[in-house]
């Protein structure tokens, strides 16, 4: 059992210099875009394309990485680098975990 909070809310304030409005803004982005990207991201996995499922992975770890949500941004970061090695078989159960992790960032952020 994971007993690492879903994000750094501390962390995050401090990637925009503890401004909390633009947090709010920041964080409002990406409960818009985040179930978008999962989609594209589930999309390619089942598409078995490999590139697509790297470039999708990568375009979300970037936009976890400004929530400082650990465990979710090492499992996208995972879910990139078997893109890129095109081991879709493995991608398979770290997609799952990543839109499970997902999940529970949007709940918090909300």
């Amino acid at each position: 059992m994971n007993t690492e909070p879903v994000f750094n809310l501390a962390e995050a304030l401090t990637r925009v210099d503890e401004d909390e409005d633009l947090f709010r803004t920041l964080a409002e982005l990406f409960i818009e875009q985040a179930p978008l990207d999962m989609a594209a991201t589930q999309a390619a996995l089942d598409a078995a394309d490999a590139e697509a499922l790297a470039r999708a992975a990568h375009r979300m770890k970037g936009a976890i990485l400004q929530f400082s949500a650990h465990t979710l941004f090492e499992a996208t970061k995972q879910l990139e680098t078997l893109g890129k090695a095109g081991d879709l078989a493995s991608a398979t159960p770290v997609c799952a975990r990543v839109a499970l992790e997902l999940t529970a960032l949007l709940t918090a952020l909300n």
